[in-house]
């Protein structure tokens, strides 16, 4: 995922579109809610059983930027988008990662039982 979202953005087939302020990310077991600093607007949800893969990474254009990688499908399965936010550190990002996969295994946890 992460050499594909390299090549993507090379061929400026994956645009950089800076948000004037910080924003909420929100990981819960039905998914990521990303939403304005005050968390009055909600910009994107991704549902957990719609998030494929989520990988956190060092940009390596030596800028000290941390990305965070969603790739996600529709309802259908058919299509599947690419999603890369920054962060303020690797560590919020790792961070991120890991209460993402805490959520994935609550639910797989409930589900057995």
């Amino acid at each position: 995922m992460r050499k594909s979202t390299s090549l993507l953005q090379q061929d400026g087939k994956l645009p950089f579109v800076p948000l004037e302020e910080e924003f909420i990310m929100g990981v819960s077991k039905y998914g990521i809610k990303v939403s304005t600093s005050d968390q009055y607007d909600v910009l994107h949800r991704h549902a957990l059983y719609l998030i494929i893969r989520m990988v956190c990474y060092d940009d390596g254009l030596g800028a000290g930027k941390s990305l965070l990688a969603l790739k996600t499908t529709d309802a259908s399965y058919e299509e599947c988008s690419l999603w890369v936010y920054q962060c303020n550190s690797l560590e919020q990002a790792q961070a991120i990662c890991k209460v993402l996969a805490t959520a994935f295994d609550s639910v797989l946890t409930s589900e057995k039982s």
